[in-house]
């Protein structure tokens, strides 16, 4: 069996990545906030019960919106956005402000459970992980504030429909909400002259402006290989690569990037397994991937392998958002090699194109 020991480079851009071989009752009735599309309660993703009006949750506590106080547990039921929605983000902005992006606190991108069909599965309301300038102050210092979801198009700008909930921060973090619950009224006639009206609409918008390109892979990640059996008279065995994540907010330039890894050689005091014989095969992982026009590398075999190589890239144009990698390795030591544990290191370095 083969082990490989856990490094981390403290450098922006390249990462190396360590191997190792070896009930509660409904929420009560709410006046549906002015704006939101639609019915929003919360739910504690932990134990999928549904987080009552005004009960405490804390600033990092993994809480998610769901639009129907039942039914979490099923997953049956989703929050839909209009055809021209083409990105999703979880926000927080001040009351009255949802649909304007440049007032919001905070935000996180989200991803579509069905891209075609626009939908969205129980949104992550992890308001510790929300960024923006001005959004610490809503931990420190509390206040009255709207969280919810936003269907947006123009990489994040527009804001296309929005549903959200009417939330309370005390000043160190913890929050309470109140839900947001389907409008009792019925149907209006558009037909009927006394129902309708005309207004003037005026709007100035603002240009986009470049994020960041950055590689993020989990503190301490390494992989551990399965036990190594005999194919062929060598010694074999396989793991899977941690997942990592490229995340590209260059929603203006577009520029793509390229992702290689190099891998050092395997070693056991003084006996040495050439890097050559471990083969990488890269995939793009689906579940929390919203980029598009990303590639994996073609696989380098076993045996055959030549590092630095190519592990996945976008060309420009693709590739913004956010990107989860994984690869399937495999270790095959050559028949005159001892016995033992062995350690590498495959080092990870993003790069604009």
């Amino acid at each position: 069996m083969f082990k490989l020991t856990t490094v981390k480079a403290a450098v922006v851009g390249a990462v190396a990545v360590a191997l190792i071989g070896g009930g509660v009752s409904s929420a009560s009735a709410a006046i549906t906030p002015s704006g939101s599309t639609s019915a929003y309660y919360v739910f504690d993703a932990a134990t999928e019960a549904l987080v009552a009006d005004g009960a405490p949750i804390a600033f990092d506590q993994l809480v998610a919106g769901y639009p129907s106080d039942s039914g979490f547990s099923n997953y049956d039921q989703m929050f839909t956005g209009p055809a021209a929605a083409s990105e999703v983000y979880v926000f927080v902005s001040p009351r009255g402000d949802e649909r304007d992006t440049s007032k919001w606190l905070g935000r996180q991108m989200n991803g579509f459970n069905d891209p075609s069909a626009k939908t969205v599965l129980t949104p992550a309301m992890l308001l510790n992980n929300l960024a923006g300038s001005n959004y610490a102050s809503v931990k420190a210092n509390g206040g009255t504030f709207s969280a919810g979801i936003a269907f947006t198009s123009s990489y994040g700008v527009t804001v296309e429909d929005v549903s959200f909930v009417h939330i309370t921060v005390q000043p160190g973090g913890s929050w309470s909400y109140v839900a947001t619950e389907d409008d009792a009224t019925g149907p209006v006639d558009p037909t009927d002259p006394s129902t309708t009206g005309e207004i003037d609409l005026e709007a100035t918008t603002i240009a986009p402006t470049d994020g960041s390109l950055s590689l993020v892979v989990p503190a301490g990640a390494k992989a551990t290989f399965g036990e190594a059996t005999l194919v062929n008279g060598k010694s074999t065995s396989m793991a899977s690569l941690p997942e990592v994540t490229v995340n590209d907010e260059r929603v203006v330039s577009r520029k793509g990037w390229t992702l290689t890894q190099s891998v050092a050689d395997f070693t056991n005091g003084t006996a040495t397994i050439g890097a050559t014989n471990l083969g990488v095969a890269p995939k793009v992982n689906a579940t929390g991937t919203t980029s598009t026009g990303v590639s994996p590398a073609a696989a380098q075999a076993a045996g055959a392998a030549t590092y630095p190589a190519p592990f996945a890239q976008a060309a420009a144009g693709a590739g913004v958002g956010v990107t989860k990698l994984g690869a399937d390795l495999t270790l095959v030591a050559p028949s005159d090699a001892p016995a033992g544990t062995y350690t590498s290191k495959m080092t990870l370095t993003l790069v604009s194109k």
